[in-house]
């Protein structure tokens, strides 16, 4: 019987479950400093609805913050493009392998 992540009992000992673990982690990870984004963005917008004929501090600094926030959202997509990836390919090659074994059973 497979889990919510269809991970089979045979594949727990391959490391696709730590695999799907990181991955989750790294998902949430992301969400996390998209749900700081907004919220920084928030702050610079109250700035701006203020109509202040000069902008305080204050909003500069939240842009530099929505900028690195936004850097690293950047990096850690990169990272959880590449591990969807290994997970992709790792799953393919153990059904694969749980094929073939099924088959040479079958012989």
């Amino acid at each position: 019987m497979a889990n919510r992540q269809g991970i089979t009992p045979a594949f727990t000992d391959s490391g696709l479950s730590r695999l799907y673990r990181s991955h989750a982690v790294e998902q949430h990870a992301i969400q996390s400093e998209i749900r700081a984004l907004v919220i920084i963005a928030g702050y610079a917008s109250d700035f701006l609805i203020e109509e202040l004929e000069i902008l305080p501090e204050d909003f500069f600094t939240c842009i530099e913050e929505m900028k690195e926030v936004m850097e690293s959202i950047d990096l850690k997509s990169l990272d959880f493009e590449k591990r969807s990836l290994t997970l992709q390919r790792t799953k393919r090659r153990l059904e694969a392998k749980a094929t073939r074994q099924d088959r040479q059973k079958e012989v």
